[in-house]
């Protein structure tokens, strides 16, 4: 498990650095179609389709590492309640609800994705097909997150069953936090 919890570490850094420099990508290409339109009087005709192929894949990356960090939004008035058994027990009930949803998905995007294959982006330079366009940077995602899910069910059924869990099974963001740590000790 050390070996899949580097792993997912490692594609989470990348995920964070992607989703990073499309943000950058995002951004100059929105201030260039500004300053095209109102100063050259010239728009650019396939900013429209970039910055929202940019955004569906900076939500998808996104979605993706808040899922590894376990920092999606969570509403615990009813669990804090709850003896820690019964909270773990909840957390894998909901993790089998979540594991259910994506592999759902896994099953039948690639079906949309074909379906959507069918016509393809209308402005931009290169022409995608719209399910690459669309469902392909949710397929992406639905895959690691349940990679995730897998990971983190393995860790709640051995503490559900009373044994040893280590203390950092959690996946973080080490390399950028240690920086940031570095840098608040200066």
């Amino acid at each position: 498990m050390r070996l899949l919890k580097k792993l997912l570490e490692g594609i989470m850094r990348i995920e964070i650095l992607l989703g990073a420099i499309l943000v950058m990508v995002m951004v100059f290409t929105m201030v260039l179609e500004v300053i095209m339109r109102y100063i050259f009087n010239n728009s650019i005709i396939w900013v429209q389709e970039f910055v929202i192929f940019t955004f569906i894949w900076i939500v998808m990356l996104g979605g993706s590492a808040a899922s590894m960090t376990q920092t999606h939004v969570t509403i615990t008035t009813f669990s804090q309640f709850l003896s820690d058994r019964k909270k773990t027990m909840l957390q894998l009930l909901v993790s089998f609800i979540i594991i259910g949803v994506l592999v759902y998905l896994v099953l039948n995007l690639p079906a949309s994705i074909a379906i959507q294959n069918k016509t393809s982006t209308s402005s931009m330079p290169i022409n995608i097909a719209k399910g690459h366009y669309y469902s392909t940077p949710l397929l992406v995602a639905v895959i690691l997150m349940l990679v995730t899910e897998f990971y983190y069910v393995y860790y709640e059924l051995r503490m559900l069953a009373g044994k040893t869990v280590p203390g950092d099974y959690v996946l973080e963001l080490r390399h950028f936090q240690r920086k940031r740590d570095l840098e608040g000790q200066l």
